[in-house]
Formats: C-alpha cells, structure tokens, sequence
C-alpha cells in the first residue's frame, strides 16, 4: 500500500511539472504582449530557450509562494518554524523576480495550471505529509542543474541574479534535506540566514 501511496504521489508530482512547464511554452509570448509596454525595459533580444526557462522558473515562485502561504498557517504543524522561513524566502524571491522578469516582459502572476497545482500539491502534502516532503526535496535537487543552464543562458548584465536563482533552489534543497532529517530548527535557521544575507541585495 505504501508503495502505491508513494507512486501516486510521484506521478502527480510529475504530472504537475511538465504541465506546468508546458503550460509556461504556450503562454510566455501571450503574457509578455498583454504586459504594460512603458513599464518594460527591453535589453536585449532573448532567445527562446531562456525565455522558457525563466517563466516557468516565475511560475514556480508562484507556486512556491501560494502554497508556503498555506503551510504557514498551520498552527499545529510541527515544522512551522521551517514553512514560515520557507515563505520568507519567496516573499524575497518576489521582490528580486519582479524587475528582472518586467525587463524580459514576464508576468509574474500565477497561471490557471499554476494555481491548481498548488492545489493538487498542498492536497496531495495534507494526506500524505512524509511522502510529499520526500517528493519536494527529490524535484528540488533534479530542478537545480535547469537552472544552472538557465544562469548559462543569461546575459552578462544578468548574470549576477541568476546566481541567486540557483543559490536560493539549491537553499531550498539543503534546508528541505535537514527537514527529512528532523532538524526543522536547522533548516528554518538555514532558510531565515539566506533571507538576511540577500534581503538588501539589488539586481536592477
């Protein structure tokens, strides 16, 4: 029974991704024509593979953002320390974002698959909590080397932000690794340093 719980909880996982990032394909272009064009400041010309890759990176925050707003209400949760510095990295991952992704004319508002799959996710950690905090940390660590290409990709005047972008996932994967290990104090404390270190930085 466990390993159909487990399966389960991987393919919706998986699912989720891919149609997340499927969804990122057909809507970047859509997204950047319906963006106010005074409030975006084009610096060069992007090529498709970066501009994928950085909204569905966005779409992630989203997703991370809306379901850490979620675990943080949770007054019964032993790992709320965690899940409250948790949302305290994507709230600074919202300010860093927002000007990077206006220059290269992203939306940073959650899509519709976006949205359900914090919903399917923050469902499918509510039922099975150890599996789903497993599979969180197994999609982090994969996640890391897309956006190390995504830093391969960017240009110079960028470069500096998307190092963030990996240092902040592979934060997420170290403090997600203490988690599983029940030093929640840990990761909170590692998540909580890594707001304070970058909270003044600017990427503009």
């Amino acid at each position: 029974m466990k390993k159909i719980i487990s399966l389960l909880s991987i393919i919706i996982t998986t699912f989720s991704v891919a149609s997340c990032y499927a969804e990122s394909n057909r809507n970047s272009n859509s997204d950047a024509k319906n963006m106010n064009n005074n409030q975006v400041i084009s610096a060069q010309p992007d090529n498709k593979a970066f501009i994928e890759l950085f909204d569905y990176e966005i779409q992630n925050r989203a997703f991370a953002l809306n379901s850490m707003k979620t675990a943080a209400e949770s007054s019964t949760n032993p790992a709320l320390p965690f899940f409250k510095a948790y949302l305290a990295l994507e709230q600074l991952n919202q300010n860093h974002f927002s000007p990077i992704a206006k220059k290269h004319q992203l939306n940073m508002a959650p899509r519709w698959w976006t949205r359900t799959r914090t919903t399917l996710g923050l469902w499918g950690s509510a039922l099975f909590p150890d599996i789903g905090l497993k599979v969180m940390h197994r999609v982090t660590v994969k996640y890391i080397p897309q956006l190390e290409a995504l830093e391969d990709l960017s240009s110079a005047e960028d470069k500096k932000f998307f190092s963030y972008v990996v240092a902040q996932e592979q934060a997420q994967a170290d403090a997600s690794n203490l988690l599983l290990k029940g030093n929640i104090a840990q990761a909170a404390a590692l998540l909580n340093n890594f707001v304070l270190q970058n909270k003044h930085h600017s990427f503009n």
